[in-house]
């Protein structure tokens, strides 16, 4: 996706070695425009897949997943991060560690929203060490639902997160792939 690689190339910033800057226009601060424009190719990959929800984890990849499930005609669920006393407190949860934060976080999701009629395609704003994929996968497995793929805006290729999810066999769909940052300079995938 050109404009999403020029964004990333011109507006974003490197930190802490190998953190990538999106949040002017992907994850902080909404370029909605350019959202919705992910949010339908990302869908358009899975056109036909059945899919019944769209499971993203709490927060950056909100925005994202319900552009999708827009595209796709099916509900966006996310899990949460923090139980308050807006959940039901029947859950599925999961123990995840955020390679950004370097904290280790429970994602929940109500029993409610999430069950083994679901095939749920799971989606984010970057891909990196692939923890908060997997968190969401065993959330869809608690609940007898089948994973249909991964879709996510940014794949950082440099981390085993994209390999290691392939390797188990799922579909991952990155719409960018980060090939390694050089320098503080990010390199994208051709």
């Amino acid at each position: 996706m050109d404009r999403l690689k020029k964004r990333i190339l011109t507006e974003s910033a490197v930190s802490g070695g190998d953190i990538i800057q999106v949040d002017m226009f992907l994850n902080h601060c909404l370029d909605i425009d350019l959202i919705e424009e992910i949010g339908k190719d990302l869908a358009k990959r899975f056109r036909g897949e059945k899919i019944t929800k769209v499971l993203t984890a709490e927060s950056s990849g909100i925005a994202i997943a319900v552009f999708v499930a827009r595209a796709l005609g099916v509900p966006a669920v996310y899990a949460k991060k923090f139980q308050t006393g807006y959940i039901d407190p029947s859950v599925y949860s999961t123990e995840v560690h955020s390679f950004s934060m370097e904290k280790a976080f429970t994602l929940r999701v109500s029993r409610r929203y999430l069950d083994e009629e679901d095939h749920v395609l799971l989606v984010d704003d970057i891909l990196s060490s692939g923890q908060a994929m997997l968190g969401l996968m065993d959330l869809t497995s608690q609940a007898g639902g089948t994973v249909a793929g991964l879709a996510v805006a940014i794949e950082k290729a440099n981390k085993e997160g994209g390999r290691v999810l392939r390797q188990m066999g799922l579909r991952v769909e990155a719409l960018v792939t980060v090939e390694r940052i050089e320098d503080g300079r990010i390199i994208i995938a051709e």
